[in-house]
């Protein structure tokens, strides 16, 4: 995986991730977009206005502390949309 992305949106198949990406590729920040499925993040990321233009990478990462740390390590930014957060920011808060 590419560490020049500074930036990571976690839950980037979602309506909120799609926002942050698409606010990221009009000032020109590279970033990843990450989620627990490929094909629903490359579907997603696909409907992003003017995505052809950004630089990015799609990343399928499991939800754990392990997985999400080894991701989030090196990067400046971690923008996390997966919800419920009741029950899933803990993990992504430790990682």
């Amino acid at each position: 995986m590419n560490k020049k992305h500074p930036v990571v949106i976690y839950g980037a198949s979602g309506y909120t991730g799609r926002l942050i990406a698409e606010f990221l590729r009009e000032y020109g920040i590279s970033f990843i977009a990450a989620g627990r499925n490929r094909a629903k993040l490359e579907e997603a990321i696909a409907t992003v206005p003017g995505i052809i233009d950004a630089q990015y990478e799609i990343v399928e990462v499991e939800h754990t502390v392990e997985a999400l740390a080894e991701l989030f390590s090196g990067r400046r930014v971690v923008c996390n949309t997966v919800g419920p957060f009741i029950r899933k920011a803990s993990i992504v808060i430790e990682a």
